[in-house]
């Protein structure tokens, strides 16, 4: 039996514990495994000192609790130590002029989804195209072939995420490439839209680059708000689309076992927008979240309802999930 075998069984006792209610001793066997030289081959280190899957157990432990310091605690730490990633966000100022007169750049009204792999399109995708008709956006929702019309597959790093079978990686490199050459805006698929009546335009400014706070602080080295990258909006030629496609494979290379809200996704996204200034979406922009189990017929329900109530324009419902 492997090293590391035996510290995910240990992993997996404590998470046993902790389901039985055994709160105290789950503890205990975690504060072991912190103490344990070999922990190390539990994943990168953390700004806690402890290594990613163990720190994750001791946050499951805290929320399994109700314990709500230590919870936002582990969460606001739950990032490699600062200066893995800002090295590589680390902005002259020529950089930031540069950055600060594409945020003057009107925002072209185009919508852009990714849908790679062999399932069907979910049923959002075309609520999207409606949404987009209707205002008078162009829609575009990016499969393999397109992707690979773009370019995209030339791109090392879409394909390494691919090859490891790490969609969310792959969609993450893709959707900065599409904004980079086009611009527009850019929505996950796991977007609903809860109504037609508003437009981005109502309820966002449509200059420079545009993005959504996540609702968990964590500690960037850049102020604790994390960005979203599930929606983001900007112009075509952001440089900071650029720096992010030069350091993917540079934090990959150095985090290759890292998630990829580290690597690819959120707190990079993050790191490389305040490089300058950024605006933030409206806070009433997601109108809600629904379970991924929901018919279609419910959730059509659901937003003309919320749609009575003046709410926001965005559902958070996984329809590919169901």
């Amino acid at each position: 039996m492997t090293i590391k075998t035996i510290l995910n069984r240990r992993l997996d006792a404590a998470a046993s514990l902790r389901a039985q209610g055994q709160y105290s001793q789950a503890h205990d066997e975690l504060t072991s495994l912190a103490a344990d030289p070999d922990s190390a081959l539990l994943g990168h280190t953390t700004l806690l000192g402890l290594p990613r899957r163990l720190h994750s157990a001791f946050l499951k432990l805290a929320k399994t609790q109700r314990d709500a310091i230590q919870t936002i605690g582990y969460q606001y730490h739950l990032v490699p130590a600062t200066h893995v990633l800002n090295q590589y966000a680390a902005f002259t100022l020529e950089e930031r002029r540069a950055i600060t007169q594409a945020n003057r750049q009107p925002i072209p009204h185009v919508i852009h989804q990714i849908w790679i792999g062999s399932n069907t399109a979910p049923v959002g995708t075309e609520a999207w195209r409606e949404y987009a008709k209707h205002h008078g956006y162009d829609y575009r929702l990016w499969r393999e072939d397109s992707l690979e019309s773009l370019g995209v597959n030339d791109d090392p790093m879409y394909r390494y995420m691919l090859d490891k079978g790490d969609l969310p990686g792959a969609v993450d490199v893709a959707r900065y490439k599409i904004l980079h050459k086009f611009g527009g805006v850019y929505l996950d698929c796991d977007w609903y839209p809860v109504r037609h009546d508003i437009s981005f335009n109502d309820v966002l400014p449509m200059t420079g680059l545009t993005a959504m706070p996540e609702d968990i602080p964590r500690h960037t080295g850049k102020g604790c708000t994390l960005l979203a990258n599930s929606f983001i909006a900007a112009p075509a030629n952001h440089p900071v689309f650029t720096r992010l496609s030069a350091a993917i494979p540079q934090v990959t290379a150095e985090l290759p076992k890292a998630p990829a809200w580290w690597s690819t996704g959120p707190l990079l996204f993050t790191l490389m927008s305040r490089g300058g200034s950024v605006t933030l979406a409206d806070a009433d922009l997601v109108a809600g979240k629904l379970p991924q189990d929901t018919s279609i017929e419910a959730v059509k329900d659901w937003c003309a309802n919320k749609r009575l109530t003046d709410s926001g324009l965005l559902l958070a419902w996984r329809s590919w999930a169901r």
